[in-house]
């Protein structure tokens, strides 16, 4: 049985451009986070309508989470019409059944793997500051302060942007750990900290309350951004 937690906090703006899913069917468990940069409630279409795929189907496999994206595009870009100015959304989308993972992500929205306890693998962001770091240009931890940090390079509902990472299927272990959030949530922590807050938790809801605490702390402070965005993170134990 999955150990699993999840939040979703508004922040400045009005409307609520966040929205978070979860579906635990017999076969597998879905987790998604959804951040609509420009129009809200077009999070939530994508949360619905990957939702709804991923309970219509019977199989984990690589082939059904890029049509799960593709229909999520087609119904977002019906919804734009002359008068609604083009709605990006960033998204990250976990499968599990707990020997079975993977995953598909587009922008900025982040999915933490982490092993023993500690971070064996991260998502690479869809944006111009993730870019500057591959070439060397800053530190990983500088990603999220960076003055092109806003730049996301490719989004759901963007035509010409919509280029999603799916990743390959891998064997979970006892003691594999994920986090699905957007950039409001993995903005105000540190990596080392999402490590040290799983270390000192015994479940799930233990490990995002711990976090969660470091995330509005530095919000407070405005540490990292002066912005109060929404955010979401789901947390998931096997």
């Amino acid at each position: 049985m999955l150990d699993f937690d999840s939040v979703s906090v508004c922040g400045e703006k009005q409307g609520g451009f966040d929205s978070i899913g979860v579906s635990e069917e017999s076969y597998c468990s879905c987790f998604m986070v959804a951040d609509g940069k420009t129009v809200p409630g077009f999070s939530n279409l994508v949360v619905k309508t990957v939702l709804e795929d991923f309970q219509g189907k019977s199989e984990i496999s690589t082939s059904t989470l890029p049509q799960f994206f593709d229909h999520a595009q087609e119904k977002l870009t019906s919804f734009q019409t002359e008068d609604l100015s083009p709605g990006g959304v960033a998204t990250a989308v976990l499968l599990t059944d707990g020997d079975l993972a993977l995953w598909a992500h587009i922008g900025d929205c982040r999915i933490y793997h982490l092993q023993d306890r500690l971070l064996y693998e991260i998502t690479p962001d869809h944006s111009a500051s993730y870019a500057r770091f591959e070439a060397g240009e800053l530190r990983y931890p500088k990603i999220r302060t960076d003055r092109l940090r806003q730049k996301v390079t490719r989004l759901m509902g963007m035509e010409q942007n919509f280029v999603p990472a799916f990743s390959k299927p891998i064997k979970v272990r006892k003691n594999d750990s994920f986090l699905v959030c957007t950039d409001g949530f993995w903005e105000n922590i540190h990596e080392r900290q999402i490590e040290r807050c799983l270390k000192h938790s015994r479940t799930a809801k233990d490990w995002l309350k711990k976090m969660q605490k470091i995330v509005e702390k530095n919000r407070s402070q405005g540490k990292y951004t002066k912005v109060l965005d929404d955010y979401s993170a789901i947390v998931v134990r096997i």
